[in-house]
């Protein structure tokens, strides 16, 4: 039987993991200084001041994870999951969405929108990891069957919204769980082959059916950005170029991806950071990131329970996801897909829901031993 634990925990204080909570600020001091310059030039403040509002509520929401025991989460996990599959269908049925992105994600909460989507990657590492440390412990068909359903009925209801780039996250976080708990290469291999066997398909058939015109047309343009270069590339030649702008030094009130560069406070918020920020400012940027997927790296290895282990890796792969493909799309070295980039870009659901990633992080890293490695 599963249960919650009620046994006292270590004070969050004298073993809070500092290293992580000064990454998280650093991040988002840097996202706000960047936002508030591009908010400003764009005549928009109040782009900054929702975000302020939503760090605050992020950070509260993070310390109070922090007094929590992660392996409550084995239960409290699942009503997670729960309330975020219903917002989810609410999403589809009465949610609203924006024109500019052609999907409807949003739920409106008084004059505030909220993302589903944004907790549903959260709540589906923390499902998942219950059956991982299951399937661990003792292979059993019937709960791989509740692991492969759980775990992709989210990645269902999100591609309906349709939101390609999210349910590519969630998919990526499963399989970096499936490969860290165990399965073994030849599965892998095979795997890859299907894959490869299926691409040609799936391009002609599947993607036609599955994904919108926009969308489309952001991975054409990708792959021939010279035939897009005025519409679904645009944005990207648009962004390298304000990245380049930056050159070596400081300067906020430099403003070519405020009046040029398409959802320079969201999706190509690192384009802003580049120009406004220079290069050192751009690799520290790196750096920070660099060093968060390491930090939870450690905290996974030098775990005292296999569930930590696979909370940890799961919400790494999270930061990862977002990390790689926001900073590659800005370069032109991924497709656009509309992923944000973590404590940087603007968005509420976004930020509150990288709070709960870290204080669930913090909370595994402050209860860690070191008698459980992978094997």
């Amino acid at each position: 039987m599963v249960s919650v634990e009620k046994k006292k925990g270590p004070s969050p204080f004298r073993n809070m993991d500092w290293l992580m909570l000064a990454i998280v600020i650093a991040l988002q001091g840097i996202g706000l200084l960047v936002l508030r310059s591009v908010a400003m030039q764009m005549g928009t403040p109040d782009l900054y001041t929702k975000q302020l509002m939503a760090a605050v509520i992020g950070f509260v929401a993070m310390v109070i994870i922090l007094f929590f025991d992660y392996m409550d989460f084995h239960v409290l996990g699942f009503f997670a999951y729960v309330l975020t599959t219903v917002l989810l269908v609410l999403a589809l049925t009465i949610g609203h969405g924006y024109d500019e992105v052609g999907m409807n994600g949003w739920l409106l909460v008084g004059p505030f929108s909220f993302q589903p989507s944004e907790l549903a990657k959260i709540t589906l590492v923390l499902v998942a990891a219950f059956f991982f440390e299951r399937l661990y412990e003792k292979k059993n068909i019937l709960n791989v069957g509740f692991l492969v359903v759980l775990s992709f009925l989210p990645v269902g209801l999100i591609l309906k919204q349709p939101d390609f780039g999210t349910a590519v996250v969630c998919v990526f976080v499963f399989f970096v769980m499936l490969f860290v708990w165990g399965i073994k290469y030849r599965y892998l291999l095979i795997g890859l082959v299907s894959i490869g066997a299926a691409a040609i398909p799936v391009w002609v058939y599947v993607l036609p059916k599955v994904l919108e015109e926009f969308q489309m047309k952001r991975i054409l343009s990708f792959i021939n950005p010279a035939a897009y270069s005025k519409d679904a590339a645009y944005q990207v030649r648009m962004a390298i170029r304000a990245i380049g702008s930056g050159k070596d030094t400081v300067d906020l009130s430099r403003d070519y991806a405020s009046n040029w560069v398409p959802a320079r406070e969201t999706d190509m918020i690192f384009a802003a950071l580049g120009e406004k920020l220079g290069f050192y400012g751009a690799v520290a940027t790196v750096l920070l990131f660099t060093v968060l997927l390491l930090r939870c790296i450690y905290i996974a290895t030098f775990c005292r329970e296999r569930y930590g282990s696979y909370l940890a890796i799961g919400l790494m792969a999270i930061f990862f996801a977002h990390f790689l493909e926001n900073v590659g799309m800005n370069l032109g070295l991924l497709p656009v897909t509309g992923i944000p980039l973590p404590f940087i870009s603007s968005g509420g659901s976004s930020l509150i829901a990288n709070y709960i990633a870290a204080g669930i992080l913090m909370n595994v890293s402050m209860r860690r031993k070191t008698n459980v490695t992978f094997s």
